[in-house]
C-alpha cells in the first residue's frame, strides 16, 4: 500500500516538473518578456538619393551629328555636343569613333580639386585670408566629368546646354551664371572661372517665370445683390458645388548653353576633364544709414502747423481809427447780415 502511494506521488512530481519547464534543465519563459513578433520582422532599409548619374558618348563618329543627351540627374540634364574632328589633325585613314564617358551629378568628383575658387584667391592674397567668408564667391551647381577611353585633341570646347530645376534659377536669378573647367593636363590644379559665353539665343532667366496668382474676385460697384434663383413653396434649397483651387503644375528647367569657346582641349585616357556649372549670388544690399543726431543744444524744427490740410486763420492789422479788429479767413466767408449797409 505504501508503494502505490509513493509511486502515485513520484508519478505527480514528475508531470509538475514538465509542466513547469524545470525537467532535464529546461527554463521557463514569462509573459511578455520574450523576443517581440514584430522585432523579427525586417525593416525596410532606406534607399540612398543618388547624387550621379552615367552614360557614354561619341566622339568623331560621322553617323553622331549634333548633341547628344547628359545624364538626367537630381532635376539636371541637357545636352554636350563635340566639335567636328579638325582636319588637319584627323589621321590618314580618318578619325576612328572614341567612346567618352560621362558622369553628371550636383556631387563633387572626387577625382578632381575642390570647387573653392575664393580659396585660390586668399592662396595669392594674405589680406583676404584675414577676411571672413566672401559671400559673393561662386557656388558649384551641377558638374559633368568626361572620361575619354583614348588620347584625343579638340580645336574647341564642347557646347554644354544644361537644364537647371526651376527653383536654383529663380534663386539666383539677380546672380549670374557660368561654366568652370578643370583641366587635369595644365599646371595649376584648379578651375578655371568662365571658359565659355552664354549663349544668347537661350532664354535668360526672368522673374516673369514666377507663376503668377489667380486675380482675387473684386467686389462688385453695384450695392443692389444679384437676383437668386425663385424657389416654390416646399421646394428644398440647393447649393451650388465649390470648385476647389487646381494646383499649379510644376514649372519646367531653364534650358542655359554655353557657347563653344574656339579653346583646345587635350583628353588624355582615363583622365577626367571637369566642368562645373556654378552661380554668383547678388551681393546683399548694406543696411540704411540711420540719420545722424542733430548738434547738442540746438532741437529739430518742428512741422509748421501750415503743413496741414485744415484752414488756417490769420489776422490783419487793424488800421488807425477803426473800433475793433477784423478777421480774415481763408477761404473767405459770406458776410453776414450784420456786417451789410443796410440799416
Amino acid at each position: 500500500m505504501k508503494s502505490w502511494w509513493l509511486g502515485a506521488s513520484l508519478v505527480l512530481a514528475a508531470a509538475l516538473a514538465a509542466c513547469s519547464g524545470n525537467l532535464g534543465g529546461g527554463s521557463s519563459t514569462l509573459p511578455g518578456t520574450g523576443a517581440s513578433p514584430i522585432s523579427q520582422v525586417a525593416q525596410p532599409t532606406a534607399t540612398p538619393t543618388p547624387l550621379q548619374a552615367n552614360s557614354i558618348a561619341t566622339y568623331g563618329d560621322p553617323r553622331v551629328v549634333g548633341p547628344q543627351p547628359l545624364p538626367t540627374i537630381q532635376g539636371y540634364g541637357g545636352t554636350i555636343t563635340f566639335p567636328t574632328p579638325n582636319p588637319s589633325s584627323t589621321p590618314k585613314g580618318g578619325q576612328e569613333p572614341v567612346a567618352i564617358g560621362l558622369t553628371a551629378g550636383i556631387a563633387a568628383p572626387t577625382d578632381a580639386p575642390v570647387f573653392d575658387p575664393s580659396a585660390e584667391a586668399r592662396k595669392h592674397n594674405f589680406l583676404l585670408g584675414l577676411k571672413g567668408a566672401d559671400k559673393s564667391a561662386p557656388i558649384p551647381l551641377f558638374f559633368i566629368s568626361l572620361v575619354s577611353t583614348s588620347d584625343l585633341t579638340l580645336h574647341e570646347l564642347p557646347k554644354i546646354a544644361i537644364d537647371v530645376p526651376r527653383d536654383i534659377v529663380l534663386k539666383y536669378r539677380s546672380g549670374a551664371f557660368g561654366l568652370a573647367l578643370f583641366d587635369p593636363s595644365k599646371k595649376s590644379k584648379h578651375y578655371d572661372l568662365a571658359v565659355a559665353e552664354i549663349d544668347s539665343t537661350s532664354p535668360a532667366p526672368l522673374a516673369s517665370a514666377l507663376p503668377q496668382p489667380s486675380p482675387s474676385p473684386s467686389a462688385s460697384s453695384s450695392a443692389s445683390p444679384s437676383p437668386g434663383p425663385t424657389l416654390r413653396p416646399g421646394q428644398p434649397a440647393t447649393l451650388s458645388p465649390t470648385v476647389a483651387p487646381k494646383a499649379s503644375p510644376t514649372l519646367p528647367p531653364q534650358r542655359i548653353a554655353f557657347k563653344a569657346t574656339a579653346t583646345e582641349l587635350q583628353l588624355v585616357a582615363n583622365r577626367p576633364v571637369v566642368f562645373a556649372l556654378y552661380a554668383i549670388p547678388a551681393p546683399k544690399p548694406s543696411p540704411s544709414q540711420s540719420p545722424k543726431p542733430s548738434a547738442k543744444g540746438h532741437a529739430s524744427p518742428e512741422p509748421s502747423p501750415a503743413a496741414s490740410g485744415s484752414p488756417s486763420i490769420t489776422t490783419s492789422p487793424v488800421p488807425a481809427g477803426s473800433s475793433s479788429p477784423s478777421s480774415i479767413t481763408s477761404p473767405e466767408s459770406s458776410p453776414s447780415p450784420a456786417s451789410s449797409g443796410r440799416p
